[in-house]
């Protein structure tokens, strides 16, 4: 087996999982808002797994696709790279400058005075929002790397 197949293959469960946690963590605190007694709970796994799960992913998605890259031959100046780097290093910029402080504000917020507070409703908004975008963007990347156009 080659060590682009085993790079390609391990960028590709890094991927899985880095897409699957960011679909399912607004499905799970949602469900926990029907539930308040929940919720608390289920925020602090939600960022425990981002901590200890997907944000590493997502940071070693970068090494293997690099290893990729330089096994496979690949020039790092093809557009379809050039545009997929820039994606990947907005998103996390703005996952570390933004989405992490709202998320810390939303935890304060609900200590604080539970769903019923007003700032956790409007930093649960933020968080949806920031979420749609990092989807968005995982969603353009995938494109970018599948369809490599340019």
């Amino acid at each position: 087996m080659s060590p682009y197949v085993v790079l390609r293959f391990a960028h590709l469960v890094l991927a899985a999982i880095v897409v699957g946690a960011t679909v399912s963590y607004p499905v799970w605190i949602a469900l926990a808002e029907g539930r308040p007694e929940h919720l608390a709970f289920t925020i602090r796994a939600v960022r425990r797994s981002d901590r200890y799960m997907t944000i590493p992913a997502y940071l070693l998605l970068l090494v293997t696709g690099l290893a990729m890259a330089w096994v496979g031959g690949i020039p790092l100046d093809r557009p379809w790279l050039v545009a997929t780097i820039a994606l990947y290093v907005l998103t996390l910029v703005v996952g570390f400058v933004i989405f992490g402080p709202v998320v810390r504000h939303e935890i304060a917020a609900f200590e604080r005075g539970g769903v019923a507070d007003p700032e956790y409703g409007r930093r649960r908004g933020q968080a949806r929002l920031l979420t749609s975008f990092t989807l968005l963007m995982l969603v353009a990347m995938l494109a970018l790397m599948v369809f490599r156009p340019g």
